[in-house]
């Protein structure tokens, strides 16, 4: 099913569906809230086929906070594989730094809040989070790398789909620009022990390189990391192998041609299935993309 661009609604508002039990639902997008003190809402589809092993598959969105179009986008794929597509949706009400994984106000902060959505969905008989796999785009990039440091033993395989910027190995820089002590942390700590475990592959088109509104200009991000998400996804690749082992070292793919933008990217371009593929490349056999 195509996304449509003129829904009535606004992304950013949270949206229930009229379901008994929508994780028991299949074949048809449905939408939940959490039980948990944090109520982060999420939408939800489950394949009419799945496999024997029904994998969860995480889509974290970006800074427009489009999870509607994430469910829509990705679920004739979840169809094909026989997968389950979970959306969590990070509402700016709640989550207003979430790509920093920063509590807002008084409110639950972004990480324990998808644990809670991970615990619910564990429960879930047919479901399988043995593993968790996830990909996180632009936004939701900066979410999954900075969740990984700070909850080392969470995330099995991710992708990280063209994050505008990254926090560094480096404890000179307060985080999230580094490992360095700040507000934000409070009394959390971070560790680069599960980029030692995890999958993990960055993917960012090689004409990603506009410096728009949607990119942090940060005068000590462009000094630190580069002026352009694809320099930025180098300098931080590269400085994290340094700090890897190398039978574990992050993948970086540049993608011939392509720029910014959710559903051109995985829709019109076709990159899902890429995306698709290397979280689920131990199960599955990959399929046959061409780069365009």
């Amino acid at each position: 099913m195509t996304y449509s661009d003129n829904l009535a609604f606004k992304e950013d508002e949270t949206l229930h569906f009229e379901m008994e039990k929508p994780l028991h639902v299949r074949g048809r997008i449905a939408s939940a809230v959490t039980h948990g003190p944090s109520r982060l809402s999420y939408f939800i589809y489950r394949p009419k086929k799945p496999r024997a092993r029904e994998q969860v598959i995480f889509s974290i969105h970006g800074y427009t906070r489009n999870a509607l179009q994430h469910i829509f986008v990705l679920q004739e794929l979840a169809e094909e594989k026989g997968v389950t597509i979970v959306v969590p949706h990070f509402t700016k009400q709640d989550f207003r730094r979430y790509q920093q994984v920063c509590p807002h106000g008084d409110g639950a902060s972004p990480d324990a809040a998808l644990m809670e959505l991970v615990a619910e969905l564990q429960a879930v008989d047919d479901l399988d989070l043995s593993t968790i796999r996830a990909v996180g785009y632009s936004g939701g990039g900066q979410f999954l790398h900075r969740l990984n440091m700070l909850r080392p033993d969470l995330v099995d395989r991710m992708v990280l789909f063209a994050p505008g910027w990254y926090t560094m190995p480096d404890r000179a820089y307060p985080y999230p620009l580094g490992l360095g002590a700040s507000e934000i942390l409070a009394d959390r700590s971070l560790s680069l022990e599960g980029f030692r475990k995890a999958d993990v592959l960055v993917l960012v088109g090689d004409n990603d390189v506009s410096r728009n509104g949607s990119l942090n200009q940060d005068e000590q991000i462009d000094l630190a990391q580069g002026r352009t998400r694809v320099a930025r996804a180098q300098n931080w690749t590269r400085t994290m192998n340094a700090n890897l082992p190398a039978d574990n070292q992050i993948k970086l793919q540049l993608l011939k041609g392509l720029r910014h933008g959710f559903r051109r990217n995985f829709e019109t371009k076709g990159y899902g299935r890429l995306v698709f593929d290397h979280l689920l490349a131990d199960l599955f056999k990959p399929s046959n993309l061409q780069e365009s």
